[in-house]
């Protein structure tokens, strides 16, 4: 267990490499050597120590000694969610250092546990606070507020936060209707002077609607920092309307970490190539430049759990454009969702997620869910924005969807005030029953 020292000592170290990660993000030089020079290190590690990776170059003839830069991993196979659940043991190295254990949202399924030690959280929590000085957050001083994830999640007092900064940290839940929730966030949010609103995308939409509603007082914050979902240009747009700040967004996965984060510029995401590398794959292949493809992330600093080539279930395409910020760090242009969301119709016809994707946009839709019932049949579930037609939105989108899956399969329609989030915080666009059956 950490002693009050042992904090204080791994929060110096965590400062102290945040600070070169800040300068070295400018050196592309620098940055391709720190990155080859931890890839070697966590392969080798992986051949002598975890059982899983011993296996698999034995199987696929990897040669620990040959992998020294990104390109070289395309030698070693593809770890999905799938192996993390089946051979959880096998990750784990013969002697278990200190660590942490955390599970993944479960958005694409069952949970996976994951194991952190103290050397990833340290580059972890460097990573973010690189990411949050982009923002203008500074390393003293800022206070932090957080909307809470959900409904149930219980109150939280105000305290201080030491491991990513040195801040004090207040919570809202945007969630809650109460007459004393909302006499709670009124006082909260008159008293705070620019405080930083970092959190999870969806409760800072929620949060942004109870402004725009006039149930939460107006306020300013310093910035705004969103992670744990894709941010549509919709929501984008919602928040930097409502609090008149730009938006950074911050990209990761439980799985691997921080994986990269938004500039002022917002031009992409700057991948954290000293802690991490990101491939992006098309039929098991690199996709070419521009191209859409499935993100595969190595994380570079794990060694309780470490994982290799893993592909996460999000799809993006790369950039080989230079940010204006002077920023060397390679840059996702784009992530544009998730696999693994198509429809499955009785009828044995297959609906792609892009398709579904580009039916759900309204400006009138406040918020927006289709959910495939377990006989096959489909509900849709929409919030309307209070100056919107409802006899309106039900026909177009009745008519939408008829179009898209047909006559033979029955469709309702929905119309509430809020559709709350799933438990990890995070707000599923489709929901299938039905396809758990198959």
């Amino acid at each position: 267990m950490m002693t009050f020292l042992d904090n204080v000592e791994f929060g110096l170290h965590t400062y102290y490499q945040a600070q070169r990660a800040i300068r070295r993000q400018y050196d592309l030089g620098e940055i391709r050597r720190i990155q080859s020079a931890k890839l070697k290190r966590v392969i080798h590690y992986c051949s002598d120590n975890i059982k899983y990776y011993k296996e698999v170059f034995q199987q696929a003839g990897v040669n620990p000694d040959k992998i020294k830069t990104s390109e070289d991993l395309y030698s070693i196979p593809i770890l999905t969610k799938k192996e993390l659940r089946e051979r959880f043991w096998d990750f784990l190295p013969f002697k278990l250092p200190e660590c942490r254990v955390t599970r993944t949202s479960g958005s694409t399924g069952i949970p996976v546990c994951i194991f952190s030690d103290r050397n990833s959280r340290k580059f972890n929590s460097a990573a973010v606070i690189r990411a949050r000085k982009a923002a203008g957050i500074p390393l003293i001083g800022r206070p932090i507020l957080t909307p809470l994830k959900t409904e149930n999640d219980p109150h939280k007092e105000p305290h201080w936060t030491f491991l990513q900064g040195i801040h004090k940290t207040y919570y809202v839940n945007p969630y809650l209707d109460s007459a004393e929730n909302t006499d709670y966030a009124a006082r909260l949010l008159t008293r705070l002077k620019k405080p930083a609103v970092i959190d999870i995308t969806p409760a800072a939409r929620v949060l942004a609607q109870k402004i725009l509603d006039g149930v939460f007082p107006y306020f300013k914050p310093g910035a705004i920092l969103t992670s744990g979902e894709n941010l549509s240009p919709k929501v984008r747009d919602l928040l930097e309307s409502t609090f008149r700040t730009k938006v950074t967004d911050i990209y990761g996965c439980s799985e691997a970490g921080e994986v990269a984060w938004q500039c002022h510029w917002g031009q992409g995401y700057h991948i954290n190539a000293d802690n991490c590398i990101v491939e992006i794959i098309k039929g098991n292949k690199p996709a070419k430049d521009g191209e859409v493809g499935e993100v595969a992330v190595t994380n570079l600093n794990r060694y309780a759990m470490p994982i290799i080539r893993y592909k996460n279930g999000d799809l993006a395409r790369l950039s080989r454009e230079t940010c204006p910020c002077g920023c060397k760090l390679p840059v996702i242009a784009e992530i544009l969702g998730r696999t693994g969301e198509d429809m499955f119709l009785p009828t044995g016809k297959t609906i792609p997620w892009n398709q579904l994707k580009s039916l759900m946009t309204h400006q009138h839709v406040r918020q927006f869910q289709l959910v495939q019932n377990d006989n096959g049949s489909f509900t849709i579930k929409y919030v309307p924005e209070r100056d919107a037609d409802t006899e309106e939105l039900d026909a177009l989108l009745l008519y939408r969807y008829r179009n898209l899956i047909g006559n033979s399969i029955e469709i309702k329609i929905e119309k509430t005030t809020l559709i709350p989030p799933a438990a990890s915080g995070k707000s599923k666009l489709v929901v299938s029953h039905y396809k758990l059956r198959q």
